[in-house]
């Protein structure tokens, strides 16, 4: 049930990533922190970005948890191997999310994850990759992060980035998301063999040394796919 549009904002790996995860045994969601049928809230609205992301959600993001919603995370929680009650407990919301659950076994999966902001899907690994940081000749801060790309380019994205940016008019500015405790939003940042970009965006999946750098469009994103580079901080 894959598919390559987003409500918010788009990126290529997810749908790749979704193949490559490993099931973990069934776990069921029957406790506290559920999201059910019958909610309607900004929870809902961003599981349903999520699994939107993912493929599994091909429908208006309104935060109500009706029936489309419910087959939307049954399908996700039947390839994660989890119980498919169509319930967003603790164990689905690890999942989704890319969290750890205490409940549920470790294993690691390329995921997809709404990032804020400009509104963009994002890959993410369950493992987090190891990353190194350093002071290069130039003064800047230079270290290894893990780099995935995105688009605004997708039918109901906003393209707006979290400093201002309109990505719909500029298609081409080379901006990328970034954790702002790593990276300070506002920050040029020299891309090992790609040039200098603006940290001019956030995302919810981009944490810690990540970030997803800006392209014109979803095949883009998808050639880009996920890669180790090294950048460094000059400004």
């Amino acid at each position: 049930m894959m598919k390559t549009t987003k409500a918010s904002h788009w990126i290529g790996g997810a749908v790749l990533g979704t193949a490559l995860a490993f099931a973990a045994p069934a776990v069921s969601d029957a406790s506290d922190s559920l999201l059910v049928q019958g909610d309607s809230n900004d929870s809902v609205s961003e599981a349903q970005s999520v699994l939107d992301d993912k493929g599994y959600y091909d429908y208006e993001v309104d935060g109500i948890f009706g029936s489309i919603t419910a087959a939307a995370v049954r399908d996700f929680q039947a390839d994660e191997g989890l119980t498919v009650d169509g319930i967003i407990g603790p164990n689905t919301k690890a999942a989704l999310y890319g969290e750890s659950s205490s409940s549920s076994s470790e294993n690691e999966a390329v995921e997809s994850s709404e990032a804020d902001g400009s509104g963009k899907e994002a890959v993410e690994s369950a493992s987090t990759s190891e990353s190194s940081s350093s002071k290069d000749t130039s003064g800047g801060e230079s270290m290894t992060v893990e780099a995935t790309a995105y688009t605004a380019d997708c039918a109901g994205c906003s393209g707006i980035t979290a400093t201002g940016v309109n990505l719909n008019t500029n298609r081409y500015a080379k901006v990328i998301a970034v954790d702002p405790d790593v990276i300070p939003l506002g920050s040029e940042v020299q891309i090992e063999g790609m040039g200098t970009y603006t940290a001019a965006d956030t995302g919810g999946a981009i944490n810690g040394n990540r970030i997803d750098v800006h392209v014109p469009s979803k095949s883009e994103a998808y050639s880009f796919g996920r890669r180790s580079v090294e950048v460094t901080v000059v400004d």
